[in-house]
């Protein structure tokens, strides 16, 4: 099923637009150019990712991880659950406010498998309400809990013109049990441009993440918003339909 699974993950950004379905991040050749001009001996080259956290916001870890995020100057994308949104109203407006983005992670974060269509599309828009009452700004970005659709709620989305958002790099955050592990993991982890980093905001480890990464000395490291690459893919998917034509 795993194997299954990967190959649709992959097989449907070839042929669905970003608008609707995102993996990962496209760079263009022209981008690739400026990478390489901006690469020098003493700060390496340049490699433009997403930091997307799910499952908060968390009164504890999500400050700190905002805090960290401002330090560095990255840009960062959270997918919230709405119940704790609507807990923590002060943490999401503070998100917005520093030039994050919001996703819509369901209202409750139910067992996929244990969740019909209809209370999945339900729990959406219950999310969607609270976010647009706290911000004033409709959310169209979703990442199903554990990454999980069936063909119902993928289409129930689609109908909705949501943009369906995965990931592409996962550390698996969530199962460790000191900085340690994520240290390891950073020094490990070789960063393409365009990647989707997923982590999670109810655990202490993303903060780490970002200050390793961020400070790395090999490769410098810029992380943007999920509808940056959306706007980066489509201008890319653009670019190569004309020049085919």
């Amino acid at each position: 099923m795993n194997i299954i699974r990967q190959f649709v993950k992959k097989a449907i950004p070839a042929v669905i637009p970003p608008k609707l379905y995102l993996v990962h991040g496209a760079v263009s050749h022209i981008d690739s150019e400026a990478h390489a001009n901006c690469c020098t001996a003493d700060t390496g080259p340049l490699k433009e990712i997403a930091f997307t956290f799910d499952d908060g916001p968390h009164p504890e870890h999500t400050p700190l991880l905002l805090d960290v995020l401002q330090k560095y100057q990255q840009q960062a994308t959270f997918f919230v659950i709405g119940e704790k949104a609507r807990q923590y109203p002060h943490l999401i407006e503070r998100i917005v406010q520093e030039g994050h983005e919001l996703g819509n992670h369901t209202l409750t974060h139910s067992e996929p498998a244990q969740t019909s269509t209809r209370n999945f599309l339900e729990e959406i828009e219950q999310t969607d309400q609270i976010l647009e009452q706290l911000t004033g700004k409709k959310v169209k970005l979703v990442r199903p809990p554990k990454g999980k659709l069936n063909l119902g709620k993928l289409l129930g989305l689609w109908r909705q013109r949501r943009t369906v958002v995965l990931w592409d790099i996962d550390p698996r955050d969530y199962l460790m049990n000191d900085q340690s592990e994520m240290i390891d993991w950073c020094q490990n982890y070789h960063p393409v441009s365009g990647n989707f980093c997923l982590m999670h905001d109810n655990h202490p480890y993303a903060i780490e993440a970002v200050r390793q990464l961020s400070e790395c000395q090999h490769t410098r490291l810029q992380s943007h918003t999920v509808s940056h690459w959306i706007e980066n893919k489509t201008q890319h998917s653009t670019r190569t339909q004309q020049a085919c034509a």
